[in-house]
């Protein structure tokens, strides 16, 4: 006992001393004086501004204007397609299909699956061995193996696949806690009697593996998995949504666009149905003239190309409505969150392989300045620049659900997502990264918490003595050089784009690579006619859409800025309040980056940044209706 009263008495010593207390002073000073007087309150009033805007003159003439009977004729029409959509032959083929998938035993899907493998390496190897035909051998036989063995495991059971995935906690977790599809059917299912069969199974099995001498296996397993991909979306959008950021950093853009496009579908069929809601708020307003300003940027253009950029811009911008109003759920958004956090991390254990026993590229580095440097990792992107983008991001993320996790395990977890990410961050040596890093990182510690600044304070003479003494000096270097090609080349190309919006900076030339590539060198300077981008986000949307755009982008960021920081204010859950300010610092991050490099021109981090500010702001949206913060503002 005396020992842990001599424990807790020197724990007390350090907390009370004259360090400490005026550290933590100087820390609550900064942390009052960031959130109040006239700067906190213009950093914190959109609930104000919200409400004014909801009960101007506008708003109520609209809201009058929609009861007319014209609006009326409207909702007849929604339900006139609802009742038919309900009813129509295609929703009622997949809801029998996926019925009789879940009654059906187990062990029959494994006699599909076995007798597809067998059939599968036996035809590759008639071919290849009786027949003398060239083929793929290898991987067609090592997928019907892998069917052979997967059906032999499931011909040892005879449940029905609901009662499987019911007693299956793995299952349950990835499919109902992660990716939130709906557990009624299944668990209705599962009570029920197994169908069993035989014939239908094995020929079924016989027959995809006799296709294999026309089809590549592959092909046909990349279709079904397409069709179970499909009937996840339609049955659940939300779960759509979760994986469209999983898979983010390893798709295609058209790939996410066609998967994005049927999320939306998928959604407007839901509401047309009364299944799924709607609302538009005061931050939206300034994201949907946005659009417009981007539609024109499409259609009054110098280059053609425009056209096919504007229709992709829109279907990503609407990305954002479509993560705001789906994910209508505390445990939505956090799938969300853990989606993002699990893709960040094998993205960044890729980029550290990379680094250590890949083959590194110096195409984006002075080589006659930093020649200690022996390359820079791009991991899953095409650019290192890029993948800093991605990264600044998401690790604003991983550290405020690392500090809002109780869990110890889940915490290392997190903590390991996050050395491996910044790590990957340091091996992309994007200074633009870092900096907005490093500034997002110092907002954090201001906002969260007075205490959080205080540790952070009072951990600066260790990193300072450690990047003295630890760090490779090619970092401090990487940080204070400034002077090499790549930063004159920056400042000769935004002389060149300040030139060219003198003349066009009110309307804009169009959007894309086309149309600045053909303008541009007319204003450029000698030997830089060759940029695809001004480098920079904010000249090139005033380049791109006009000096209004720019405006109305502007806007939208205050109104986020506000949204974002009058809920970390007036929150009453430390993890709500660390979660919304971790989407904010990524948000923010990106854009300082966005003062010294066009972060937007990677249509994946186009994407991904308005899917994050929808997320923000549905993040804010459920908190507010959970029981702890109900209270506070209702």
């Amino acid at each position: 006992m005396s020992f842990n009263k001599k424990k807790f008495s020197r724990s007390g010593l350090f907390r009370n001393s004259v360090l400490i207390y005026y550290l933590t002073k100087f820390s609550g000073w900064v942390y009052r004086g960031f959130l109040s007087g006239i700067f906190g309150w213009l950093l914190t009033s959109y609930d104000f501004f919200e409400k004014g805007f909801s009960e101007s003159l506008i708003v109520t003439k609209l809201k009058l204007i929609s009861e007319h009977k014209v609006f009326g004729f409207a909702k007849t029409c929604k339900r006139f397609i609802a009742r038919h959509y309900e009813r129509s032959f295609f929703l009622n083929l997949v809801k029998g299909t996926k019925q009789r998938i879940l009654t059906a035993r187990v062990n029959t899907f494994g006699l599909f699956f076995f007798s597809y493998g067998f059939y599968l390496v036996l035809i590759q190897l008639i071919k290849q061995y009786v027949m003398e035909m060239q083929t793929t051998v290898p991987h067609a036989i090592y997928i019907g193996g892998g069917c052979m063995v997967g059906g032999f495991f499931m011909l040892c059971s005879r449940k029905n696949v609901a009662r499987a995935i019911w007693d299956s906690r793995f299952l349950c977790a990835i499919l109902f806690d992660f990716l939130s599809l709906s557990s009624l059917e299944v668990a209705e299912a599962a009570t029920g009697e197994a169908h069993k069969g035989f014939n239908i199974p094995f020929l079924g099995g016989m027959a995809f593996g006799i296709l294999s001498i026309f089809i590549d296996p592959l092909l046909i397993i990349r279709v079904l998995l397409v069709l179970m991909f499909l009937s996840m979306i339609f049955s659940s959008p939300e779960s759509g949504i979760v994986m469209i950021m999983l898979a983010l950093p390893f798709l295609e853009t058209m790939t996410l666009a066609g998967v994005l496009c049927l999320i939306f579908i998928s959604y407007a069929l839901k509401w047309l149905c009364g299944r799924r809601t709607f609302h538009v708020r005061f931050v939206d307003f300034f994201v949907i003239a946005f659009m417009i300003f981007v539609f024109f940027g499409g259609i009054f253009t110098i280059d053609g190309s425009s056209f096919q950029k504007m229709l992709l811009f829109l279907c990503f911008i609407s990305g954002y409505f479509t993560v705001k109003n789906l994910i209508a759920s505390p445990s939505l958004v956090r799938s969300c969150l853990y989606a993002l956090v699990i893709s960040a991390a094998a993205v960044a254990l890729y980029g550290i392989y990379q680094n250590y026993f890949g083959t590194l590229s110096t195409v984006w580095q002075d080589t006659s300045v930093f020649t200690e440097i022996k390359g820079r990792v791009i991991s899953t992107f095409e650019n290192p620049n890029v993948l800093g983008e991605y990264l600044i991001l998401v690790i604003p993320i991983t550290i405020a659900l690392m500090a809002s996790t109780e869990n110890a395990l889940g915490r290392f977890g997190l903590f390991a997502a996050v050395a491996a990410e910044c790590a990957c961050l340091v091996f992309t040596w994007s200074r633009g990264a870092w900096i907005g890093f490093a500034i997002a990182t110092v907002i954090f510690l201001c906002v969260s918490s007075k205490y959080f600044m205080t540790a952070g304070l009072l951990s600066i003479p260790v990193i300072a003595t450690f990047a003295v003494f630890k760090i490779d000096s090619s970092i401090i270097r990487r940080i204070t050089s400034f002077g090499d090609s790549s930063t004159s080349y920056r400042l000769d190309i935004w002389e060149g784009v300040l030139r060219m919006l003198e003349d066009i900076g009110i309307y804009g030339i169009g959007i894309g690579e086309g149309a600045f590539r053909k303008l541009y060198p007319v204003y450029s300077l000698a030997e830089i006619e060759a940029a695809p981008h001004s480098h920079n986000l904010y000249l090139q949307i005033s380049v791109e859409t006009g000096f209004f755009s720019l405006i109305v982008f502007l806007l939208f960021i205050c109104a986020f800025t506000q949204c974002s920081l009058s809920f970390c204010k007036s929150a009453v859950n430390r993890s709500n309040r660390l979660i919304a300010l971790g989407i904010f610092c990524g948000v923010l991050a990106f854009l300082i980056q966005g003062l010294t490099d066009y972060v937007w021109y990677n249509n994946r981090i186009f994407l991904l940044f308005w899917l994050i500010t929808g997320l923000g702001m549905a993040h804010v949206i459920t908190a507010k209706d959970t029981y702890e913060e109900s209270a506070q503002y209702h």
